[in-house]
């Protein structure tokens, strides 16, 4: 992960020295050229920036010739964190790639990765670069475009800070404005989400939000709010709402795999004994064309038996297909 730091004055000064020396610890052997691209500053802004950490009494040393470059002395090792192993892959293995760009703590998230490796005793860091190498978190489902949701930074702003927002927000009953007090923001399947309170906690997606002011005023957050407790809960009553029709099918194993893939994880199938490799299912489904749909892109591999009403939506929408091919 490519480090850019960007701060001003003394305090970039500071922090680039710092993270040339944690580059050093943790890459071994680097040129100047290469340590002028990693931070975007010119060979001579590098040599005086070496010089100062030798003034400092960090042991860095030069080697010349071909293939040479800055080192720190054997041994020398800077220990920022008393992590071991195990907790340094845990971290890593937080990352959130696009995600963090979306929060606007990409840079902050490289710079924690080269502290964490830093900190690390060689064999303990081998073994936490393979977690970083070889682990990728990827939160979109497949076949879908990852929503634009352009305030997410300013959310987030407002829920480290505490800070009350104004919002125009789009929801399936119209565009309706808000002042929220802003308790948490989660991302689920690729969406961002900002759950705020307007007398109860509610949950609002961050894509609908059509305008948004960071006021001044704060809010006292309440002590007692679990977001991870509230999602949870807040979840399934949402599914519970949306998929209130319980449908019984006859499907075929693959019928029975395509459910699963569209996410209805059917429970506990039972074979139909006098129709070899067919299993009859109970589905939870959402009311209204959808559910009608669902089932008819399932094709032969499902049949409805129940409700009765629904059954015959299905087939007087197959009907209007079949009509579409022969008429």
């Amino acid at each position: 992960m490519t480090l850019r730091v960007m701060f001003s004055g003394e305090q970039m000064k500071s922090s680039r020295l710092l993270s040339i020396l944690l580059l050093l610890q943790t890459r071994g052997l680097m040129t100047a050229q290469q340590l002028a691209d990693e931070f975007e500053v010119s060979l001579r802004t590098i040599h005086r920036d070496i010089d100062q950490l030798s003034y400092a009494g960090v042991p860095v040393f030069a080697e010349r010739g071909r293939g040479g470059g800055y080192r720190l002395m054997d041994g020398y090792q800077t220990r920022l964190t008393g992590l071991d192993a195990d907790e340094a892959r845990s971290l890593l293995l937080a990352g959130l790639g696009s995600a963090l760009d979306d929060l606007g703590l990409l840079k902050a998230a490289s710079q924690t990765e080269l502290k964490v490796m830093a900190s690390l005793s060689g064999p303990a860091r081998d073994q936490a670069i393979v977690v970083s190498e070889r682990f990728l978190l990827d939160p979109q489902g497949w076949y879908r475009k990852k929503d634009t949701a352009p305030f997410v930074s300013e959310v987030a702003s407002a829920v480290w800070n505490e800070r009350r927002l104004s919002i125009e927000y789009e929801s399936w009953k119209g565009v309706v404005d808000r002042v929220v007090s802003p308790l948490a923001i989660v991302l689920k399947a690729g969406n961002w989400y900002l759950v705020a309170l307007v007398e109860t906690p509610r949950v609002y997606k961050i894509a609908n939000i059509r305008s948004i002011k960071v006021l001044d005023d704060t809010f006292s957050r309440p002590t007692t709010f679990d977001v991870s407790a509230f999602w949870n809960s807040w979840i399934a009553d949402f599914e519970h709402r949306l998929k209130s029709q319980s449908v019984a099918l006859h499907v075929s194993s693959t019928g029975l795999r395509m459910l699963n893939e569209m996410g209805f994880a059917p429970q506990s199938p039972a074979l139909i004994p006098k129709r070899k490799g067919w299993f009859c299912v109970n589905v939870q489904m959402e009311v209204g064309v959808k559910a009608i749909r669902d089932v008819l892109s399932l094709g032969a591999e499902a049949e409805v038996h129940g409700p009765a009403a629904f059954r015959e939506e299905v087939i007087a929408e197959a009907r209007k297909v079949i009509d579409l091919y022969v008429s």
